[in-house]
């Protein structure tokens, strides 16, 4: 091709392009011509890429509490969990509980051989008799003088050691009978009939699950916000779907200077608990809900963003504004934002992209009702 005709090409392509540009940063003005006519008749008098005011559909800010959680990984443990020793060394006679039986106060778990302690029993209680007898004869002597004084006393002193000695008696005696503490659960023991048992042998465990609490640790810029009588939930992995709720009971003087953490600790549902086999020494989660700031609420439809941040479009007086907003919280479908709103403010969820700072907008539908605006019937 010679080369006057590749010049000319290249111009005539540098004209189309040079109008196709203008075209498009005039395509307003340009609208207000042929297409004018087309774009009056949509609905609300809005014209698509003409110079009316563009259709939007816009929401009220709404004001909703925001929430602010705390999720912690906690041990569940009993007010009272111990292990139960003989007093005595003796040979077992009769193991009266197996594992997992509710025990009352006071109730007998293992007897052992205690023949001995009888037989003290006995001779303590006759030689009681014995003392209280001469005691009677001696207080009758001395009342018609025929007795001294000292004898009297002496007589006195065999009758209360004789006392004593049947106390003595009873509690060696007492001491052969393991008896449970407190009411509640006994756990796994080995013992049998026959086992030879001393003080430093563990007969069973005896733990308090008429109340079940449990430990976990909160971070510590929650120390001001955690008190007595909190709320919480707890999940365990048994039955991860089935909550168990439950209150603060204690919380602790100070924080952990390594982990920066609260020890907390919190009374469970006992019933709920064990239905979802809840034990001691098992982990569960705990969650704790604060309650937080009044905050506004708005779709999350209408947020945008740019270099400078989050922004949504608000209505005014007919006409755009742009306002931006910072994004504090999202709740399915909702986000709750700080910024220059009030609730009642109209927001624009539909519509976004043609919106310019002061452009005039028409109100084609409310999100909350779906109400036309330019009809005033359902859209």
């Amino acid at each position: 091709m010679p080369l006057w005709k590749q010049i000319l090409l290249c111009l005539v392509v540098v004209i189309l392009a040079a109008g196709g540009w203008y075209a498009f940063q005039h395509r307003d003005s340009l609208g207000d011509g042929a297409g004018g006519r087309s774009a009056s008749a949509a609905p609300g008098g809005g014209r698509p890429g003409g110079g009316g005011p563009t259709l939007v559909v816009t929401e009220a800010v709404t004001s909703e509490v925001e929430s602010d959680q705390v999720r912690s990984v906690g041990t569940v443990k009993v007010p009272r969990s111990i292990n139960i020793y003989p007093q005595v060394s003796a040979v077992v006679n009769e193991v009266l509980f197996k594992a997992g039986d509710k025990v009352t106060k006071d109730q007998p778990l293992v007897r052992l051989d205690d023949a001995d302690q009888r037989v003290a029993l006995d001779l303590a209680n006759i030689a009681l008799k014995d003392a209280q007898a001469a005691l009677d004869r001696a207080q009758k002597l001395s009342a018609s003088r025929n007795l001294a004084l000292s004898a009297l006393e002496d007589a006195q002193s065999v009758e209360r050691k004789a006392q004593i000695a049947v106390l003595g008696a009873q509690i060696a005696l007492d001491r052969r009978t393991i008896t449970a503490p407190f009411e509640g659960v006994v756990g796994l023991s080995d013992l049998a009939v026959g086992d030879f048992v001393t003080s430093s042998t563990v007969v069973t465990t005896l733990d308090d699950v008429s109340t079940l609490l449990v430990s976990f640790l909160v971070p510590e810029r929650y120390a001001g916000r955690v008190v007595e009588g909190l709320t919480v939930t707890a999940t365990a992995a048994s039955k991860p779907d089935a909550t168990i709720s439950g209150k603060v009971t204690s919380v602790d003087t100070r924080i952990d200077p390594t982990a920066r953490t609260l020890k907390v600790e919190a009374s469970l549902d006992a019933e709920a608990a064990n239905a979802v086999g809840v034990k001691p020494g098992m982990s569960v989660v705990v969650s704790l809900g604060f309650a937080g700031e009044k905050r506004m609420a708005i779709s999350a439809l209408s947020i945008q963003w740019d270099r400078a941040g989050s922004y949504i479009w608000t209505v005014v007086d007919d006409v755009a504004k742009r306002l931006p907003i910072t994004v504090l919280e999202r709740q399915s479908g909702r986000v709750l934002v700080s910024g220059e709103l009030k609730e009642g403010d109209k927001v624009v969820v539909e519509g976004l992209q043609r919106l310019r700072e002061g452009s005039k907008v028409a109100e084609f539908a409310t999100a909350a009702t779906g109400t036309n605006a330019a009809t005033g019937k359902g859209s």
